[in-house]
């Protein structure tokens, strides 16, 4: 006898433990399977996923449960280094084994379920409570309606009082499961020549003209041939109505056969050869492939300027992963890279690269996950969920532009890919190459304490520099009457630029139109009420948007405060330098690429492929543009605001500025020396800026590096950020400050400093407190807040959720 220990793929804490199942005879299982079991005291079904397997179970004979079903034809959906790469990441991020694995499968396969209810006929003396007469009566003329209807009569926890009418037996309770598999099935028709009716309707279709379409789809297909209806529309001009007659008659068959998506044709892209490496790429590639044939291998940071060719690092160290039989991820931040980089990749290694990311449709992501699973391919690109692909042997994970923030997950579990990337490279034996022109700080401290290998490429090929940077003091502009966005320099410059023929980028870290709406009679800024923090204006739309929740709101007419008219609009967003650019430069062609511009799907490339096509003078954008684009004839820069990073409410501000404006400068001039870059500052004295004009990451590290070992920052600090968040104000601030109390009184040797409980902007209708906790120490930090935060969690009811965060860039 075999027993499955099974995890319940439930969202409650106190059910994320294994549970024993009989394996029924005669059924084949698999560790990482996904299964159907029945579930608690009423044998409800519930998807599972299978994690051991064992001869022995502790749970006696009549208790055991028996599995139902495996699901996924019996194929694993977690390999062995994803089910330990799960365990490792509930204990890194606090958070259950259950989220772990949702985050890791592939999106859309969960199983479904559904409830109906279902009247039963009624004795004639039967007494009912007024409230079952009352939930009768809902019925209507129907037998069956949807568990939802009731509970939205009778209120979510309405379940006990339908269990006691079950038992009274006025009613049953139904389950039903759903399963979306996202075939991509495509209808052959041909004929069936053996079939008695053929000659018959083959001279009836030849006599009379209105069976023309008869007699030519029997035609086409007498020869053996198989096609679909829209191939046999196509090529006869027909309408649907033969296919269906003779479909009806038996003389046409149908099959039905499966096809797996593909998200490009690599047939359309030309294939290219390896380059020939420059001394520091033939220097970094040798110490790469040392690396490779280590049994531990180290984390290796790529330490690249823009333009240095790192991406033609990856490819050749990806060859010969490829050439020892394993598989390589690509990892890139931003959607809007994808396809750029899919192409480079597609042009060396063909189609034996994949894509995966959130804008395809669930079905093109299903099936390069099975791509992934079955060998199909070798290389896949894509975001941080490229990451969890079922490869069997993973050889290299790479990591391009691997400072982005976007790595860092902001749902549970809220994961740093980087860690996550190491830990499964770990587990694969595999490479894991990060590479970056601007690394952040915490790898490259790590780089310089020899945790992480350190490797640098310090020029561009090709005989590129580096641009010339050039600080706008905007304080000056505006007290000689500039008042717009566009310095006078950076004016003067686009001018130039459109005399020559040559492009030009703009930067800005912001989309929208305005930064915010106010009134100016009384102060009252525009909030959005589920987030509690300000809308932005779009001029588009002419309505106020919360980027957190996605809120939207026409614009008021006049305050809801005070009532008066002087609404006004204030800071600048992307639209709005669309339009100022329009009025300053009326015969430029203008793209603008942000959040709002690439909602749909293909838009990213549409938008870059038009301007990498010469069909646009200007690309305005947000951080999208900054990073990993490469344009021969862009030769212009502008940094709008420098500022808005700046002054972020984080101990990274600064870095996250600095860097920014090196990735945004590094798209100028890639192929020659006219690279220009304007900073546009109302601080040209930040110690950013100056170190950004000189492009001085060396620099700038040290001095922001003093900064934080004074300030007690990460990595020479560790802090928890911990979040309690509920509906109900005061239910949550006063968890918030119990577990500050909590805390204090555990911290019996004073280790660490509490900070809080602070509360933050109302977000997506909940009430939110922090509460950071610093020691300079991780572990001991580790077990003063750990436990302390679990037994909150156990003790406060399910009202107030309790999050933990250790060393986020972001606290907010």
């Amino acid at each position: 006898m075999m027993y499955a220990k099974v995890i319940v793929g439930l969202n409650q804490p106190e059910m994320d433990k294994l549970f024993d199942y009989r394996i029924p005879e005669g059924m084949t299982v698999e560790i990482g399977v996904r299964v159907i079991v029945p579930f608690g005291s009423r044998n409800k079904k519930a998807e599972g996923y299978v994690i051991s397997l064992s001869e022995k179970t502790e749970v006696s004979a009549d208790k055991i449960k028996e599995l139902l079903e495996v699901l996924d034809e019996g194929r694993p959906t977690f390999t062995p280094a994803l089910l330990d790469l799960a365990e490792w990441m509930k204990e890194r991020y606090f958070c259950t084994l259950n989220q772990c694995l949702q985050a890791i499968m592939p999106p859309g396969i969960r199983t479904k379920s559904s409830w109906t209810v279902s009247r039963k006929s009624l004795d004639a003396e039967t007494k009912l409570t007024p409230k079952e007469t009352a939930l009768l009566a809902l019925f209507g003329e129907r037998r069956e309606i949807p568990l939802e209807e009731v509970q939205a009569e009778f209120g979510g926890d309405c379940l006990t009082f339908l269990r006691k009418a079950e038992g009274k037996g006025l009613l049953a309770l139904k389950q039903e499961l759903h399963r979306s598999e996202y075939k991509n099935e495509k209808r052959l028709y041909s004929l069936d020549r053996d079939h008695p009716l053929l000659e018959a309707a083959w001279k009836k279709a030849e006599k009379e003209k209105r069976l023309e379409g008869q007699r030519l789809l029997l035609e086409y297909l007498a020869n053996g041939r198989e096609a679909t209806a829209a191939e046999l529309k196509e090529a006869l001009g027909i309408t649907d109505s033969p296919i269906k007659t003779l479909l009806k008659k038996g003389i046409l068959r149908e099959r039905r056969q499966t096809e797996r998506r593909n998200v490009f044709d690599a047939d359309t892209v030309e294939r290219t050869q390896p380059f020939t490496p420059t001394a520091e790429q033939a220097a970094a590639l040798s110490a790469l492939h040392r690396e490779l044939e280590q049994e531990e291998k180290k984390p290796v940071l790529l330490h690249g300027v823009t333009g240095s060719g790192k991406t033609e690092i990856y490819m050749q160290i990806i060859a010969e992963v490829l050439a020892r039989g394993e598989q390589a991820i690509v990892l890139v931040p931003e959607i809007a890279l994808t396809p750029l980089l899919a192409e480079r990749f597609v042009s060396r290694f063909g189609d034996a690269v994949s894509v995966t990311h959130s804008r395809l449709s669930m079905g093109e992501r299903v099936d390069q996950w099975k791509k992934a699973r079955d060998g199909e391919i070798s290389v896949v690109i894509g975001a941080r969920s490229a990451l969890f692909l079922p490869f069997p042997k993973v050889g290299a994970i790479i990591m391009d532009e691997a400072h982005e923030n976007s790595y860092v997950s902001d749902i549970t579990p809220k994961y740093d890919t980087k860690d996550v990337a190491a830990a499964l490279a770990k587990r694969y034996g595999a490479l894991f190459l990060m590479g970056t022109a601007t690394p952040d700080f915490i790898s490259y401290y790590k780089a310089k304490q020899g945790e992480f290998l350190l490797l640098e490429l310090k020029e561009r090929t090709g005989g590129g520099v580096l641009p010339r940077m050039l600080v706008t003091d905007m304080r000056k502009e505006l007290a000689e009457g500039n008042r717009s966005a566009f310095g006078r320099a950076l004016q003067a410059e686009i001018r130039r630029n459109l005399e020559k023929g040559e492009q030009t980028m703009l930067f800005l870290n912001r989309r929208g139109y305005a930064t915010f709406v106010s009134c100016r009679s009384c102060g009252h800024v525009m909030k959005c009420p589920e987030c509690d923090l300000t809308y932005t204006y779009h001029a588009k739309e002419h309505a106020l948007a919360c980027h957190y929740c996605g809120r939207r709101a026409p614009l008021p007419k006049v305050c809801p405060v005070c009532g008066s008219k002087y609404i006004r609009y204030f800071g600048t967003g992307t639209q709005k330098i669309e339009e100022e650019a329009g009025k300053l430069f009326p015969e430029a062609r203008i793209l603008r690429m942000d959040l709002d511009t690439t909602l749909t799907k293909h838009s990213h490339e549409k938008i870059l492929a038009a301007f990498a096509a010469g069909e646009a003078d200007i690309l305005i954008g947000t951080q999208m543009i900054a990073k990993g684009h490469d344009y021969p004839n862009v030769t212009l820069v502008g940094i709008m605001a420098a500022d808005l990073s700046l002054n972020a409410d984080s101990f990274t501000a600064a870095e996250t500025g600095f860097r920014l404006m090196l990735q945004a400068a590094g798209r100028a001039g890639r192929r020659d020396d006219r690279g220009r870059v304007f900073l546009q500052t109302y601080q040209p004295q930040h110690y950013a800026v100056q170190y950004a004009a000189k492009q001085d990451y060396e620099g700038f590290y040290e001095e922001e590096m003093l900064m934080r070992q004074m300030m007690g920052y990460p990595p020479f600090s560790a802090f928890f950020s911990i979040l309690l968040t509920g509906a109900a104000q005061e239910e949550a601030a006063q968890a918030a400050q119990e577990l500050a109390e909590r805390l204090a009184q555990a911290d019996e040797e004073e280790i660490a400093t509490i900070l809080g409980p602070t509360a933050l902007p109302k977000f997506r209708g909940e009430y939110r407190y922090q509460i950071i906790v610093k020691a300079a120490e991780e572990e001991p930090l580790r077990q003063l807040v750990l436990p302390t935060a679990e037994r909150m969690k156990k003790e406060r009811n399910r009202n107030v959720r309790v999050g933990l965060a250790l060393n986020p860039t972001n606290i907010v």
